[in-house]
């Protein structure tokens, strides 16, 4: 067997000495830095992917912000001149019967000298409607225009005609439309004469009535919104732009786009891929162009007249922060990465000496010598430990294997000893065991007589228990028999003078409401009294009625009064006969429970009171018979307690014998089972010896290989 140690010690030492891989360097390379650079990338695009987010977000509410102002003042304007349109509508409606048309013509003029929005406004009346200046009277177009010109009000009539024909032009078509008083912006176009983009806004009149008379307009130049939309800028690409709620350019960089009408779904750049959404949406984001040229478009809506503003912006200058950013981390990455390497470089060659002088000394403890010096040491981490624990596994090593060495002829020399001791032990306890079993055998056969006659005795006693239990029970019924006996008895007596009470009380009370009775005849007396009395106040309203029509205008309030009255008498009639039904119903009633009360007094006096008497008779005969049955009941129960007593006394002495002879048994088969396991022991024991010497032999050939001090 020492032979065979040894060899396995050099194969396992040839094996380590000739192992090749990967170094420590190499594997920590390989493992840490792949680990490192995913970390840092998944960084990157998780920071590159929040920051576009939150850029973008900060974007388009910052857009969407300056849209919402400059819609808040475009619609500040708009409304300005709604309100102006709604005032002169109302001071045409309240004037246009007396006021002459020099007084329309002051206040219009005015009023578009002073708002710098309002470029001229007119009223457009219906035909033959306006009859304030007999000059107008009964034309079928009245509808003076006034605009301004190098700062005066002209007056021109040149729209009021069949050739004009203002009653089909929108801005009147959108006023008649109307059911209240509200203006109506139309949509913007270009005229040319000026060469402006412009809107009218009109407002229906009403006479007092609320019928349509015509509509007031004020006419709006948008170069003051145009200058505003123009105005917009939203970093170094941002711009505005807008168009009325059907697409057409209200405003756009191109002036040809203003003059032309063009909608922009007819538009040849890029935008018109988003018309559709555009103009569908109240507001929103849409993107635009081509890959590497990508437009973002954000939009929203003017309220009222639905014309869009929108502001356009390249998404490069939007993602240029993002770009500046991603650059920065990736260059952080890569220094990272650098210095990561280094430093796995240095912390793993440390590593790689440690652990080569560890293993070092492994290798020469793995031989069996243990001749060599402890490992010199400084490091504090876990190498460290790993040195200081194997410098302690050598020096236990060492001793134990000493130890053994000098132990190894001892433990030889007491097994031999242990072993012959042994022998002599088993072949006494072997006698001992066959003798007690003999002793265990008789025991038993005695235990088992015992048992029966215990058995016999029990089944006589348990039978005894049964009848004395059966009666007692007998007993407690037949006290229980004769006590119901005497309640019956009892009961009887108490429900035979009830009864006759009852049928007492109930003809004395059946007398006294035969008395009372009477009253009912008295209402009826009154019913038709009052009967009586309704046909007179009847008859009296009736000709209170005749003289209330004779007295004409005058009687109308005492014949309504009249009329009340009869219906009073009536309901009061029709009450008095509900009354008098009732009264007969009760009389009736009446009757048929006194009859029934007289048939049930004689009942209870004729048939219920003999029964009583029979139950009375029965109870006393119940109670008699239990008086017999009871005495029987005593004295079995008398006999059966005697018959116990003394079963009671044999079953005692059998118990005793039977516990003697059980615990004679049991302590029988104890010292049986003790003595079979001392024996068994003993031969353990004697095994333990063998294999000891065994163990000592091999112990010594194991020792023998290692080298000591």
């Amino acid at each position: 067997m020492a032979n065979n140690v040894k060899a396995n010690a050099k194969s396992s030492n040839k094996h380590i000495r000739s192992r090749k891989g990967m170094g420590i360097l190499p594997k920590m390379l390989v493992m840490i830095l792949p680990v490192v650079i995913i970390a840092l990338l998944v960084v990157a695009l998780v920071s590159s992917s929040m920051a576009k987010t939150a850029v973008n977000e900060q974007t388009a509410n910052y857009i969407h912000a300056e849209l919402d102002k400059n819609i808040n003042i475009i619609d500040g304007k708009l409304e300005k001149v709604r309100t102006t349109a709604e005032a002169l509508s109302i001071v045409v409606s309240n004037t246009y019967q007396g006021m002459p048309m020099t007084g329309y013509a002051d206040t219009f003029g005015n009023m578009v000298l002073n708002d710098d929005l309002i470029s001229g406004a007119g009223i457009w009346f219906e035909p033959n409607t306006y009859t304030g200046d007999e000059a107008y009277a009964g034309q079928e177009y009245v509808g003076p225009y006034w605009y301004e010109d190098n700062g005066s009000i002209v007056e021109d009539w040149s729209y009021s005609n069949a050739e004009y024909d203002y009653f089909s032009q929108e801005y009147y078509l959108n006023a008649k439309a109307m059911t209240s008083l509200k203006a109506v912006i139309t949509d913007p176009y270009y005229d040319p004469s000026s060469g402006t983009i412009m809107a009218s806004c009109s407002a229906p009149i009403y006479d007092i009535n609320g019928k349509f008379m015509g509509c007031v307009t004020c006419d709006m130049t948008l170069d003051i919104i145009s200058t505003l939309v123009s105005e917009i800028t939203v970093g170094d690409s941002g711009n505005a732009m807008m168009t009325t709620g059907s697409g057409v350019y209200i405003y756009a960089k191109e002036e040809e786009k203003m003059q032309s009408g063009l909608n922009i779904a007819d538009d040849e750049g890029d935008i018109a891929t988003i018309a559709s959404s555009l103009l569908s949406q109240d507001e929103g984001m849409e993107i635009i162009g081509e890959p590497g040229m990508y437009l973002n478009a954000f939009f929203s809506t003017v309220p009222e007249v639905g014309w869009k503003l929108i502001i356009i912006m390249f998404q490069s200058e939007i993602n240029a922060p993002i770009t500046n950013m991603n650059r920065v981390i990736f260059m952080i990455s890569a220094i990272a990465i650098i210095v990561a390497v280094v430093v796995i470089g240095i912390i793993a060659k440390t590593i790689a000496g440690t652990i080569s002088s560890v293993n070092d000394f492994a290798r020469v403890l793995a031989s069996g010598d243990f001749t060599v010096n402890s490992l010199k040491t400084k490091r504090n981490d876990e190498l460290g430990d790993m040195s200081d624990s194997l410098n302690e596994m050598f020096k236990n090593n060492s001793n134990i294997i000493s130890n053994i060495s000098s132990e190894s002829g001892n433990i030889n020399d007491a097994s031999s000893t242990l072993g012959a001791m042994s022998e002599e032990l088993a072949a006494e306890f072997s006698k001992i065991s066959e003798n007690m079993v003999v002793v265990n055998d008789a025991m038993m056969s005695t235990g088992a007589a015992t048992e029966e006659v215990s058995a016999s005795v029990q089944e006589v006693n348990t039978s005894v228990e049964d009848l004395a239990r059966e009666t007692e029970s007998a007993s407690r019924e037949v006290k229980e028999i004769k006590k119901r006996a005497l309640d019956i008895q009892e009961n009887s007596r108490r429900q035979h003078d009830i009864a006759i009470n009852i049928a007492n009380e109930r003809r004395d009370e059946l007398e006294a409401a035969t008395a009372r009775a009477e009253v009912v005849n008295e209402i009826a007396n009154l019913a038709n009294a009052i009967s009586e009395i309704a046909s007179q106040i009847n008859l009296l309203s009736l000709n209170a009625s005749i003289e209330a029509a004779r007295a004409g205008d005058a009687g109308k309030g005492f014949a309504v009064v009249a009329q009340e009255i009869n219906k009073l008498a009536t309901e009061t009639d029709d009450a008095v006969k509900q009354i008098q039904d009732t009264v007969d119903s009760v009389q009736e009633a009446f009757t048929d429970l006194s009859t029934g009360s007289n048939k049930l007094l004689e009942f209870v006096t004729e048939t219920v009171t003999p029964d009583y008497d029979s139950f009375i008779q029965v109870g006393e005969q119940y109670g008699n018979d239990a008086n017999l049955f009871g005495d029987l009941s005593d004295k079995i129960s008398e006999m059966a307690e005697n018959i116990q007593a003394n079963m009671n006394e044999v079953n005692k002495a059998v118990q005793s014998i039977a516990e003697s002879t059980q615990e004679t048994a049991s302590r029988s088969a104890d010292v049986t089972d003790s003595v079979s396991s001392v024996s068994d022991a003993v031969d353990s024991v004697a095994d333990l010896a063998t294999k000891q010497q065994a163990t000592a032999g091999t112990l010594t050939e194991i020792v023998s290989q290692f080298k000591l001090k």
